[in-house]
C-alpha cells in the first residue's frame, strides 16, 4: 500500500518558496539605477581678457546641467586661452587651445597638462607648419587607439578664399610634448573652421563648421584625404562643435551659440542622423569647449 504524504508539510513548502522568490523580487526591484557617469567640460567665457581663460564645469546627470568645478585662472604663456580641448590619459589630463584673441594674428597653439584639473603647466608650443599662417585656430585632439592627434584650423595671409583649412598634427612621444605635421584634410573646402573628428567603423566623421555658418558632416575613409560633405547638419550662428559619447552609447553634440552666449545640444545614434539642437543648457558662461568622463 502507498502511503500518503500529509497535505499540511505541501501547503508548508509551497508558502515557504513562495516567500524566498517574493524576498527575492523586492531585492532586485530595490537595487538601485547605476549613476550617470561625471563628465567635465573644459571651457573659456568671452572675448574680454578676464575671461580668455581655462574653466571646469562637473555634470553628474548626463551632460545637460554644469556647474563649476574649477575656475583655474590659467591663461598659458600669451596670457590668453580659448577653444580648450580637454583628454585624459593615464591620470593625467591635457588641454590643446588656441592662443590669441580671434582678431589677433597665431602661428601655433599650445598643449597644457595637469592631474588635478585645477593647476595646469604649459608643455608644448606647436607650430602650425604651414607658410604664412595667418591664424591658428581650435585645436581638438583626436584619439586613434594609442596614437594622439590634434586636428587645428590653419588660414593664411596669401589666400583669397578657402582661406580656413583643417590640419593635423600627430604627438610623437606619450608626454605629448612633440608632434608632426601638419598634414591638410584633403576634400574638405571651402572655409571651415572647429572641426571635430569621430572614427566609427572604417568611416571618419568630420563635423567642421562652414563660411555661411553651418555646421556640416563631412566623411571619408581615410583620415587625410578623400573627404566628401555628407549634409548640412545645423545653420544659425552655431559653432564650436564638439562631440561625446554618452552611457548608452549615443552621441551628444555641444555647439556654442556665438551670437548671445550659451551651449546647446543634439544626440544622435549613428553620428549621421542628429536630433534638433536645443538649449542652452545650464552650463553658466560656457563657451566653445569640450566634455569627457572625469
Amino acid at each position: 500500500m502507498t502511503e500518503k504524504v500529509p497535505a499540511a508539510p505541501r501547503r508548508w513548502l509551497v508558502t515557504a518558496v513562495g516567500a524566498v522568490l517574493a524576498l527575492l523580487a523586492g531585492l532586485v526591484q530595490a537595487h538601485p539605477a547605476s549613476a550617470a557617469t561625471t563628465l567635465i567640460y573644459a571651457t573659456f567665457k568671452g572675448d574680454g581678457a578676464a575671461d580668455q581663460e581655462l574653466w571646469i564645469y562637473q555634470s553628474t546627470n548626463g551632460g545637460t546641467n554644469y556647474s563649476v568645478l574649477y575656475d583655474t585662472n590659467f591663461r598659458g604663456p600669451t596670457g590668453v586661452l580659448r577653444d580648450p580641448s580637454i583628454i585624459k590619459r593615464d591620470g593625467t589630463y591635457y588641454i590643446a587651445s588656441t592662443v590669441q584673441s580671434w582678431t589677433t594674428n597665431s602661428g601655433y597653439f599650445h598643449i597644457a597638462s595637469s592631474t588635478n584639473l585645477r593647476d595646469w603647466t604649459t608643455i608644448a608650443r606647436v607650430n602650425s607648419g604651414v607658410a604664412n599662417t595667418r591664424f591658428t585656430w581650435a585645436p581638438e585632439f583626436y584619439l586613434e587607439g594609442n596614437t594622439v592627434r590634434i586636428i587645428a584650423s590653419v588660414s593664411q595671409t596669401t589666400c583669397a578664399s578657402d582661406c580656413f583649412k583643417p590640419y593635423v598634427y600627430t604627438a610623437q612621444n606619450s608626454g605629448l610634448t612633440s608632434w608632426g605635421g601638419p598634414t591638410v584634410m584633403g576634400g574638405i573646402t571651402g572655409n571651415h573652421i572647429d572641426t571635430f573628428l569621430v572614427r566609427s567603423g572604417s568611416t571618419y566623421h568630420a563635423f567642421t563648421k562652414a563660411g555661411n555658418a553651418n555646421i556640416e558632416l563631412w566623411t571619408s575613409t581615410s583620415l587625410t584625404s578623400g573627404y566628401a560633405k555628407r549634409k548640412n547638419l545645423y545653420s544659425g550662428n552655431f559653432e564650436g562643435q564638439s562631440l561625446m559619447r554618452m552611457d548608452n552609447g549615443n552621441w551628444r553634440m555641444y555647439a556654442d551659440r556665438y551670437t548671445n552666449g550659451g551651449i546647446y545640444t543634439a544626440t544622435s545614434s549613428d553620428l549621421v542622423n542628429w536630433s534638433s539642437l536645443t538649449g542652452p543648457i545650464t552650463c553658466s558662461g560656457c563657451r566653445h569647449g569640450t566634455a569627457i568622463p572625469k
